[in-house]
């Protein structure tokens, strides 16, 4: 846990609740910045980044041991990871072909797949928050209606209907993408 963290913490019960919150989900942090950025030192940034947002709202969150807790903290680190992404998002390279001489139709399919994943996630990301957070918490974090409701502090029928909303804005913006190419 880094210094500059719990050095602005004032009680050791503040210390000790980062302190744990880091041994518990550090990793699950990582993995979804990670899956976000592609980039192992980008990842740890992000994870950083979001610990040193966790010590200013520590009031926020509950025990550490609550599912609740975990799902706001991959919220923030998801949000630091998308931050850092749109920051360096010119500066990424593309993405290396394996080494073998793949099939010309494989590589095809992947480059073109690969390209809908991207807009996709831009798209997700463009979304307003209370959207992109339901939509991240639905399909990158694979939450269950009841979870994704629990964790928004929200009635599940709120949950789907949000839901619902989010999927018809993505469409749209789908739709107006690949219907102006």
């Amino acid at each position: 846990m880094t210094a500059l963290a719990s050095g602005t913490l004032e009680t050791p019960h503040e210390k000790h609740k980062l302190r744990r919150l880091y041994e518990l989900y550090r990793q699950s942090m990582y993995q979804t910045a990670y899956g976000i950025l592609r980039d192992s030192y980008l990842a740890e940034d992000a994870v950083q980044n979001a610990f040193l947002r966790v010590s200013g709202c520590l009031e926020r969150i509950g025990a550490p041991e609550e599912k609740s807790s975990k799902n706001y903290l991959l919220i923030i680190a998801r949000n630091e990871a998308i931050r850092i992404y749109q920051q360096n998002q010119r500066q990424f390279p593309a993405e290396e072909i394996d080494e073998e001489i793949p099939d010309l139709l494989n590589v095809e399919l992947e480059t073109e797949a690969k390209e809908v994943q991207k807009t996709i996630f831009s798209l997700i990301c463009s979304l307003e928050p209370s959207y992109r957070d339901i939509l991240f918490l639905k399909f990158y974090h694979e939450l269950e209606d009841t979870e994704i409701a629990e964790t928004l502090g929200i009635t599940l029928n709120n949950a789907r209907t949000r839901l619902h909303r989010a999927r018809t804005k993505l469409k749209i913006k789908l739709s107006e993408v690949y219907h102006h190419e």
